[in-house]
């Protein structure tokens, strides 16, 4: 699970310099606040009136698209989540004098290319954003940040050795940072217990997942997509485990709350699913498990196949 998006949202508001404003810094605090709280449609009404009533500057255009990106992705809408994206990227390199600013919205182009299944892409733009990030020299928490997607992806594509690299960059760069914040902690844990689990070791991936299914609650509430995501991946770890009865029953409550926050044809939703045609088949449930596993990675295939004829402009530089 991969977590840029706060903190790119978060690095670009706190450092873009806002032109008026009370009212527009405000107003742009608001959109964050939408976006923490999974509030879809009410972000994307308050970006585009932002558009229509405000005289935004160049950085604040960049953020309010940034945010529209994001808004877009929740929806499953990654062509115009891509055409956002690259609006913001546009003006901040014609702009010319927010390197961060560009990093960090990169930086979430590539987490949307990583969710799509196009890792190649992915990485290649994470890593230029790492390098504006380490020659600004100044962002150790965003660089943390981006060091462990480069970790999860890693661990997504099972190479230990590459995520324990890249973890160890992300925890030398979090070392650095005075007060981390409890999302940060969040997004780390997550990540080791993903890479405990590659290793092997389900007692370290279970007692990760269950710290971080506790923050994520603390931090975001129980009706949140992360929270629910973080019970499908507890719910694997005791699979691997052998622990049959915990693993149904965490998957179900993740495949519960994602119904309610997210569409039943989400790259979530469909993840989830093929998680529990696992726990199916561990059940002895063969015939329904291949059942469900084969309509999961139909849509994810079909999903997967448009998204990736969509290569953007950034990615290819």
């Amino acid at each position: 699970m991969r977590r840029i998006l706060l903190c790119v949202f978060l690095g670009i508001m706190t450092s873009a310099p806002l032109a008026s404003a009370q009212n527009q810094n405000a107003a742009i605090t608001h959109l964050s606040d939408l976006s923490r709280q999974n509030q879809i449609p009410q972000l994307i009404e308050a970006a585009n009136s932002l558009f229509t009533n405000e005289k935004l500057s160049p950085p604040e255009q960049a953020i309010v698209f940034t945010f529209l990106a994001h808004a877009h992705k929740e929806l499953g809408d990654f062509h115009q989540a891509t055409a956002e994206y690259e609006k913001a990227l546009a003006i901040l390199e014609r702009d010319g004098a927010h390197p961060v600013e560009y990093a960090t919205a990169l930086a979430a182009l590539g987490i949307l290319y990583a969710d799509t299944g196009q890792t190649d892409a992915a990485k290649h733009m994470l890593l230029r954003s790492v390098h504006l990030l380490e020659k600004d020299g100044n962002q150790h928490a965003e660089t943390a940040w981006l060091w462990n997607d480069l970790a999860t992806i890693a661990a997504d594509e099972r190479s230990n050795r590459e995520a324990h690299k890249c973890m160890t960059h992300a925890l030398a760069e979090l070392r650095l940072v005075p007060d981390p914040s409890p999302d940060e902690t969040l997004t780390i844990t997550t990540t080791q217990a993903k890479i405990a689990q590659i290793d092997s070791d389900s007692s370290a991936a279970i007692a990760g997942y269950q710290k971080a299914l506790s923050l994520s609650k603390q931090i975001h509430g129980e009706q949140h997509p992360q929270t629910a995501m973080l019970y499908v991946l507890l719910g694997d770890a005791y699979l691997e485990a052998g622990d049959i009865a915990s693993a149904r029953q965490m998957t179900t409550r993740g495949l519960s709350l994602l119904e309610e926050s997210s569409s039943r044809q989400s790259r979530r939703y469909l993840a989830a699913q093929l998680a529990y045609s696992k726990i199916l088949d561990a059940s002895g449930f063969h015939d329904e498990a291949s059942k469900l596993r084969k309509e999961a990675q139909t849509a994810m295939k079909t999903e997967t196949t448009r998204t990736q004829g969509e290569i953007s402009i950034a990615a290819l530089r």
